[in-house]
């Protein structure tokens, strides 16, 4: 895994940490943040604690084993359609806990970071030559 990456992606999520805190919400009861949104995909966030994400049905033993007290899944939408959900972070403390990136850096599941950032980057490469193809074809 690319450090520069996860430490990347552990700012972002600071970020949406400390907004979310700013904002008054219970941190600690769960939310979600859309990171990046077009017509017809989006890449988001959902901050579960333990107890929520245990409760969702179905959910594989491999996940069910890695669950925290604080977990962070990276969504991927498409079309309206929930195309992949991914356990991205697990962390020992409450949302409220986390201080700094390093904490979220600590909690990272590189293996699921991995497949989050191969599916969005599969997506993003998928719209952009269906965009390319497109304005060839109105040019012609």
């Amino acid at each position: 895994m690319d450090q520069s990456y996860a430490e990347s992606i552990a700012s972002d999520i600071m970020q949406m940490l400390e907004t979310t805190k700013a904002s008054g919400l219970d941190m600690n009861s769960g939310f979600q943040n859309d990171a990046f949104k077009s017509d017809h995909f989006l890449f988001g966030y959902i901050f579960y604690p333990r107890e929520t994400l245990l409760n969702i049905p179905n959910l594989p033993q491999s996940v069910r084993k890695k669950v925290k007290k604080s977990n962070i899944l990276g969504t991927v939408t498409v079309d309206g359609k929930t195309s992949g959900i991914h356990l991205v972070c697990s962390l020992p403390m409450g949302f409220d806990e986390i201080t700094s990136k390093e904490d979220i850096l600590a909690g990272i599941n590189e293996k699921e970071l991995l497949e989050f950032k191969e599916q969005i980057a599969k997506i993003l490469h998928k719209d952009l030559v269906g965009n390319i193809e497109k304005k060839e074809g109105m040019e012609q």
